[in-house]
């Protein structure tokens, strides 16, 4: 059997050189690469590990668990992680498959490991449990948040929304799109005045159902404009 290729993600020395030393020990392990910055930068993608192990500390942690989610990318392991359920949770309904404390043991980190391979969760079960209550009543609202966008967005601003809901820069959306980043920007503005929004992280958890848009126009636009 070809052994779980793992890539890691951390700025903390201390840490990264302890996980390579767990995963290495192991021959059911092969580490593929690392990195200091919550990116899966053209060597990592082309390495394609299996299972990503991220230091929660990293900016742009969630972020990037979200973009790989979407993307259908490795599964995202957290690590160092805090003990605080509000940041598992968002770090679970971001799409992360694994929660792990700084202090965890070696072989909890293994078993962690090929657990999440095997397309199961690594979570305490309370935190679970929680978590998917909250995302069963996000997840109708997610299905009204998609009625309300098809109503009052065009298609490309709902491909904008999608975008930079992920957490993706305005730079990155308009490479994405093949757009400019003034028009981006554009759409952005628009995006937040239709839906009453008022900064990033509001339109993120629309996204997600987390919170509930409230249209600010008195009427959807009509007719719909084709872009």
């Amino acid at each position: 059997m070809a052994p779980v290729r793992i890539a890691i993600l951390s700025a903390d020395r201390r840490l990264s050189e302890r996980l390579l030393g767990v995963a290495r020990a192991q021959a059911s392990l092969a580490v593929v690469g690392r990195d200091e910055r919550a990116a899966l930068g053209p060597s990592l993608r082309a390495a394609r590990p299996d299972v990503l192990l991220v230091d929660s500390r990293l900016e742009g942690a969630l972020g990037l668990c979200a973009l790989l989610r979407d993307e259908g990318g490795p599964a995202v392991i957290f690590t160092a992680v805090r003990d605080e359920d509000d940041w598992v949770r968002r770090a679970l309904e971001a799409g992360a498959r694994g929660i792990l404390a700084r202090s965890v043991q070696a072989g909890d980190v293994v078993k962690a490991i090929r657990i999440v391979h095997e397309g199961r969760i690594w979570v305490r079960r309370r935190v679970l449990e929680e978590c998917l209550e909250r995302l069963t009543s996000a997840s109708i609202a997610r299905l009204a948040g998609e009625a309300v966008l098809e109503l009052w967005l065009s298609r490309r601003e709902r491909e904008v929304f999608r975008q930079a809901a992920t957490g993706l820069s305005n730079k990155e959306v308009a490479d994405r799109l093949a757009i400019s980043q003034a028009t981006v920007k554009t759409h952005l503005s628009r995006i937040f005045q239709k839906l009453g929004l008022r900064r990033r992280s509001e339109l993120v958890a629309a996204h997600h159902g987390l919170i509930h848009i409230a249209p600010a126009l008195t009427s959807p636009r009509s007719p719909r404009r084709r872009t």
